[in-house]
């Protein structure tokens, strides 16, 4: 037979054995469910959140490809310099957190789908474009049916839309009376744009 002290202290250990597996099972847990880091050569839809955040701010890395490579790097390494955080060139929570990408926000940017906003139409001429005739668009696309201008405030730079009547197009320019829930859809001919006229549609991000 143990003695009452001995099972007390079989029993303590016993108890703190379950604590330390809870609590290595629980941390194990949320590190699996963490957002990866990106690196250089990282691909896919985590570096296309952290391009467009990236040139929303003015740190310019190009298109929104989904790759993070040079241009991306330095607009990064930029950027943590800026915000006085690890530079390092790696996404990871600190830098994510500084672009304002942590998991609650992301959840938030998802959940927004379908939203209503108005609708005007511009085309590549010069009469649209003043003073900016003969540039591309604010991501380097040329103007032409598919480009899109947006508040980036509202709509990241770079967002797929699919805009109701007018069809699929890309967020990738801006312009100084485009604010808050409107658009600015770009056309192949000014006639085009003048019989668009001003619409309340209702539009999808994809």
């Amino acid at each position: 037979m143990l003695s009452k002290n001995k099972q007390t202290i079989i029993s303590l250990i016993i108890f703190s054995f379950i604590i330390l597996a809870g609590t290595l099972f629980i941390n194990t847990a949320e590190s699996s469910a963490a957002e990866p880091n990106l690196y250089w050569g990282s691909r896919g839809d985590a570096v296309v959140e952290v391009q467009q955040a990236l040139n929303n701010r003015g740190y310019w890395c190009g298109s929104t490809d989904g790759i993070l490579g040079p241009k991306t790097y330095n607009a990064l390494i930029n950027f943590q310099k800026n915000a006085k955080i690890t530079v390092d060139g790696i996404v990871g929570p600190q830098t994510r957190q500084a672009l304002g990408l942590d998991s609650r926000s992301a959840e938030v940017s998802r959940g927004s789908r379908t939203m209503t906003m108005v609708a005007t139409g511009y085309c590549p001429c010069a009469k649209c474009n003043y003073p900016y005739a003969g540039q591309p668009s604010y991501l380097g696309y040329p103007l032409g049916r598919g480009i899109i201008a947006v508040d980036p405030n509202v709509i990241p730079m770079g967002t797929r839309l699919y805009v109701e009547g007018y069809g699929s197009g890309i967020a990738a320019d801006q312009g100084n009376a485009i604010k808050g829930m409107r658009l600015d859809l770009c056309f192949d001919s000014h006639q085009q744009a003048l019989s668009w006229g001003v619409k309340t549609v209702k539009v999808t991000i994809q």
